[in-house]
C-alpha cells in the first residue's frame, strides 16, 4: 500500500477501487440497456396503426334493400384496394352471405378516397351492421351501427 501513497500529495482524495468497479458496471449495464432498446425497435420503430373510416349514409332505397355509403374521412395511412373485406352482417352478428358491396372510386386511384362509395344491397329486408375490416390484421377499419335496409 506504501506505493499507493507516493502519489498522493497533501490532502488529495481519490474514490475507493471498489465504488469505482461500481460505478464501471452501472455504467456499462445502462449503455448496454439503451443500446438493446434501440435494437429491438422500442426506440424510433415505426409503429403501424389501423386506418379507419369516416362514413356517412349518402342514399337508401327501402324496396331493394339498398345502401349507398359514402366516404367523408380517413384516419391514418390510406386504404388501398383489395387489402380489406367489407361485409354485411344481420343485427345477431351473422354474416350476409348474399348481399352484395360494390365500393364505386371518385379518382380511381385504386386506394379508399374521401369521396368513394360503397353500394350495399342487403339479400332481404332486416336490421344490419357494415363491417370493413383490415385482412392483414383483422383490425376494424369501419363499422356501422345497426341501420334498417
Amino acid at each position: 500500500m506504501k506505493a499507493n501513497r507516493i502519489f498522493i500529495e497533501g490532502e488529495e482524495e481519490a474514490v475507493s477501487a471498489v465504488i469505482g468497479v461500481i460505478l464501471m458496471v452501472a455504467i456499462t449495464v445502462a449503455i448496454a440497456a439503451t443500446v438493446y432498446v434501440y435494437v429491438s425497435g422500442m426506440i424510433g420503430g415505426t409503429a403501424t396503426k389501423t386506418s379507419t373510416l369516416s362514413m356517412n349514409v349518402y342514399s337508401r332505397n327501402d324496396f331493394t334493400n339498398e345502401t349507398v355509403w359514402l366516404v367523408s374521412g380517413i384516419e391514418g395511412e390510406a386504404v388501398e384496394d383489395g387489402t380489406f373485406q367489407a361485409s354485411l352482417l344481420f343485427n345477431n352478428g351473422t354474416l350476409d352471405s348474399g348481399a352484395t358491396i360494390v365500393k364505386q372510386e371518385v379518382v380511381g386511384a385504386g386506394y379508399v378516397n374521401s369521396g368513394d362509395t360503397f353500394k350495399v344491397t342487403a339479400s332481404q329486408d332486416g336490421y344490419f351492421v357494415f363491417m370493413i375490416t383490415d385482412m392483414a390484421t383483422g383490425s376494424t377499419i369501419y363499422k356501422s351501427t345497426s341501420s334498417k335496409y
